[in-house]
């Protein structure tokens, strides 16, 4: 009996020892996911609260907090390409996690997510802690699983779908003027109705519809330059330019809606080219595929626009 004993203590001990030995006192959770996406594009959507909404893989919420796995998930701090992220669960105490990314190649991004937990010296809280520490690190792959999903299509990371072309009409006779205010439909119409007569006056015929550009000038006012793309050269005179756009790439996108859509679109544009290190080669300008004269209801514009890169 006392053999018996012995040796059972003798096993107790050694589990507990093991418990000890294999789970110390502070577990280092680590999860790194690399994903197809620039550093800056992943950063604007991770410190964002609002758009986390729209990968998230868990239960929606009207809080700040994001629950999945019995998790819940709110963002504590943002920080110079990192964001703290607190984990709750239960009544248990709140575990600051850091999310730390970092470049891989100039188009992707590794993204390290790590938090500690502190482990008790009660063996049978420390084995639940540490099971809580696997938990956590399996939460934490699906959910950067769901976010590599989301994040490698860029129309969801700049929210416009993007393709690189060649714009094929490339001899256009244009105008140029300058206003005080932003242009109305009725000042954009104005000067392409007078391109309209004034090609026509020279029977050249139009190849595809008018573009335009508005530039903000310094210290008030806009540039405003429309054209319109004509099957021959024909000679200039007055207001009237002759322009050629070189068949290089351009970035092109198709938007629907009005002036605050086509903006945001450009917007999104330049966070692309910062983003991707690519060069703006002149002015983007837009082609106006609705005619906005006829066309009151602003949601049923279409433009595309057009962004010449080296």
């Amino acid at each position: 009996m006392k053999k018996w004993l012995l040796v059972s203590l003798v096993v107790i001990v050694a589990a507990l020892g093991a418990i000890y030995i294999f789970i110390p006192a502070r577990l280092e959770v680590v999860q790194i996911t690399t994903i197809n996406c620039t550093t800056s594009g992943a950063y604007r959507h991770l410190t964002t609260p609002d758009k986390w909404k729209a990968w998230w893989p868990g239960t929606p919420s009207t809080t700040s907090l994001l629950h999945f796995q019995n998790n819940s998930f709110a963002i504590a701090k943002t920080l110079l390409n990192s964001l703290e992220v607190r984990i709750l669960h239960n009544e248990r105490p709140a575990v600051i996690s850091t999310l730390h990314l970092l470049p891989a190649t100039h188009d992707s991004t590794s993204i390290q997510w790590s938090c500690s937990v502190v482990t008790s010296l009660n063996p049978l809280k420390r084995i639940q802690q540490y099971q809580y520490a696997v938990a956590i690190k399996n939460n934490m792959a699906a959910v950067l699983g769901f976010f590599k999903s989301f994040a490698e299509k860029k129309e969801n990371i700049y929210g416009i779908s993007l393709q690189e072309t060649i714009y094929k009409d490339s001899l256009l006779i244009s105008l140029k003027t300058s206003v005080s205010s932003y242009p109305s439909v009725k000042t954009i119409y104005s000067q392409i109705n007078s391109l309209k007569e004034y090609s026509a006056s020279y029977q050249a015929q139009p190849t595809g519809k008018p573009i335009m550009n508005i530039t903000p000038l310094y210290p008030f006012g806009f540039q405003v330059m429309t054209a319109l793309p004509i099957d021959r050269a024909i000679p200039v005179s007055g207001p009237f330019i002759k322009q050629r756009i070189p068949l290089n790439r351009f970035l092109v996108t198709r938007v629907h809606g009005g002036d605050a859509t086509a903006n945001e679109a450009l917007h999104q544009i330049q966070l692309y080219i910062q983003d991707y290190h690519r060069t703006l080669m002149a002015l983007p300008f837009q082609q106006l595929i609705t005619d906005r004269s006829a066309e009151q209801d602003t949601t049923r514009w279409i433009t595309d626009i057009y962004v010449p890169l080296f």
